[in-house]
């Protein structure tokens, strides 16, 4: 019975952190497109950008182990990479393919919305595209050596306000919770309100060193906001 319980436990966490994985890429996804249209790159950059693509159609391999529609989005993205130079270039590549990877994403993410269990849960899934979508094309952008710094500083921005707005929900929820729910929980909530602080000063810590961001730092930042945000995403099924 233990055993079949810590199974079911782990089944539980890894289903979650799965789950939370789909908002951040497809927020990564749409910062990384804003970028290749509207940022001021140069051709070593967009083929730095193009290089890392298949990171995201790995993160997408691993969202359709739950969700069997972001196979397309593979396909999509897998695509547009096979079209596009991975050197110097300024081909910008078939974009409408990449909007069409973006219309399946937010489509798709519409329907979660609207098919969430609570306000709660719909707030915060917008709140995690943001959030976590911002971490991770922050942590892709770093990892391609882009130079821009508007983004390099608007992203963490983006973050603490995501996660301030984040707070608001979440209290409400644990509010209305009964005593018996809430101390069953108590203790997941407080570890991942702990770890979403954690991964936000973590996130803006260049800012406040007024140094560059570094990719070891922002990869442990987003590894640290997804175990808060799994924790997080198990509160709303109580």
């Amino acid at each position: 019975m233990i055993v079949l319980s810590n199974f079911m436990l782990d089944f539980v966490m890894l289903n979650a952190f799965i789950a939370v994985l789909f908002p951040m890429t497809a927020g990564a996804q749409f910062i990384l497109t804003l970028v290749l249209i509207k940022g001021e790159i140069c051709p070593g950059q967009r083929g730095r950008i193009h290089r890392i693509l298949p990171l995201l159609l790995v993160l997408w391999l691993l969202v359709a182990s739950q969700h069997l529609w972001a196979l397309l989005n593979v396909a999509l993205i897998g695509y547009f990479y096979s079209q596009v130079k991975t050197g110097k270039t300024r081909q910008e590549g078939p974009l409408k393919v990449l909007y069409c990877a973006n219309g399946v994403a937010g489509l798709t993410l519409l329907y979660a919305i609207l098919s969430a269990p609570n306000w709660v849960a719909a707030v915060t899934l917008v709140l995690s595209c943001l959030l976590l979508g911002a971490i991770a094309a922050h942590w892709l952008l770093t990892i391609a050596r882009t130079r821009l710094q508007a983004f390099h500083r608007l992203l963490p921005v983006i973050g603490i306000l995501t996660a301030i707005l984040l707070t608001l929900c979440i209290v409400p929820l644990a509010a209305s919770m009964d005593p018996i729910q809430l101390q069953n929980v108590l203790h997941s909530i407080l570890l991942s309100f702990s770890l979403l602080v954690t991964a936000v000063i973590i996130w803006s810590w260049h800012l406040l060193t007024t140094k560059n961001a570094d990719k070891v730092q922002l990869g442990i930042s987003c590894l640290v906001l997804l175990t808060a945000m799994s924790g997080f995403h198990q509160l709303y099924f109580y």
